[in-house]
């Protein structure tokens, strides 16, 4: 091998090594962060809701109540989560009672700002220890805020389904 062979091998040798670590350091910055397109359903929030309730003794009526839980991504297509939801009861004669349910969440997601999920938990309905099972349907609107409807059947503890709630809420998220 000549000496020209031999500096041209060198030199062509650290000019690809040197091409190398800038491609590398072009294509990801110490300092930046990855920004996923997916709305952050992750992490705390709270929120409001309004709706309406069908339930055994007091029959027809409205409920307007708060909404307070935390998101946990289990892989990046899956949710799960838990959640207290709180309203106040009334019918054409006023305000008649409270329900408090507490919940677990499982969901998914059906595009990158709309989640899908199934919901069950238990806790008192218009005074009456209850289970409810439901699901829902949540969407970004807002880089923080999100909007919901859901859907839930009750029943008192150790009796058939009995009464159910549908509502709409929007959501602020803390993340």
């Amino acid at each position: 091998m000549t000496f020209t062979k031999s500096v041209l091998l060198g030199v062509t040798a650290a000019a690809l090594m040197t091409t190398g670590a800038q491609a590398a350091d072009l294509l990801m910055p110490a300092n930046q962060i990855y920004d996923s397109p997916l709305f952050n359903f992750e992490g705390f929030y709270v929120g409001g809701t309004a709706g309406l309730g069908a339930f055994p003794g007091p029959g027809g009526s409205g409920m307007i109540g708060v909404v307070v839980g935390a998101n946990f991504a289990v892989t990046d297509a899956l949710m799960t989560g838990v959640e207290f939801q709180g309203d106040a009861l009334w019918n054409g004669g006023g305000l008649y009672g409270f329900d408090a349910l507490f919940l677990g969440k499982l969901g998914g997601f059906l595009s990158d700002d709309m989640l899908v999920y199934g919901t069950a938990g238990g806790g008192w309905i218009a005074n009456t220890p209850s289970y409810g099972i439901g699901a829902g349907i949540e969407m970004a609107i807002a880089p923080q805020v999100s909007v919901r409807g859901e859907g839930i059947i009750t029943g008192a503890w150790g009796a058939g389904i009995s009464g159910g709630k549908i509502t709409a809420g929007v959501l602020w998220h803390l993340n």
